[in-house]
């Protein structure tokens, strides 16, 4: 029966076999898939079911401003508010009470550091940048050399010095502070 089927087929001459359709598929009218384009550019896909990636959404140009010439800030760095707002946070910090303890003492000089920094930035400063160094460390007979090289502009640019000593330990803040315009 198979056999029968497949040689009547093969007879078929080719322009009948392009004048024949398959029955599974019947065209779809222009109307019906117009509205199914839409409704795929609504759910974000392409002709083909596939989501589109990256199209849909284009990110907005960033703004450009015009150069203001403005050497100088509008709110200037005052050194001696810095000193105050680091000797004030050292000195909560690192009493007397305050035992070194190696995992215990990165943590909280972390913390500390941004706490500084975060009250700096509190005093809206124009155009400068901070760094918040701590170094605290346990007295058992060595010493300590430190070094930190900067490229800045000696008249705007500078450093706030700060230290605690106890017999037990030692803490050193320095903030570097630097004009960015």
């Amino acid at each position: 029966m198979d056999e029968d089927n497949v040689e009547s087929k093969e007879a078929a001459s080719p322009e009948q076999a392009v004048k024949e359709k398959p029955a599974g598929k019947a065209k779809e009218p222009k109307e019906k898939k117009k509205d199914k384009d839409k409704e795929d550019e609504k759910q974000g896909r392409t002709s083909i079911g596939m989501p589109i990636a990256g199209l849909a959404v284009q990110p907005k140009p960033a703004a450009r401003y015009a150069p203001t010439y403005r050497l100088e800030p509008k709110n200037p760095l005052r050194k001696e508010r810095l000193e105050i707002i680091v000797k004030a946070e050292m000195d909560k910090n690192y009493h007397d009470e305050y035992t070194f303890h190696p995992k215990y003492s990165l943590h909280m000089a972390a913390q500390v550091s941004e706490d500084i920094k975060t009250r700096i930035k509190a005093l809206n400063f124009d155009r400068y940048r901070y760094i918040v160094l701590i170094t605290v460390g346990e007295y058992l007979m060595q010493g300590l050399y430190s070094l930190a090289n900067f490229l800045w502009d000696a008249e705007k640019d500078g450093y706030v010095n700060y230290t605690i000593e106890t017999p037990k330990f030692f803490a050193v803040c320095t903030v570097f502070y630097l004009y960015y315009d």
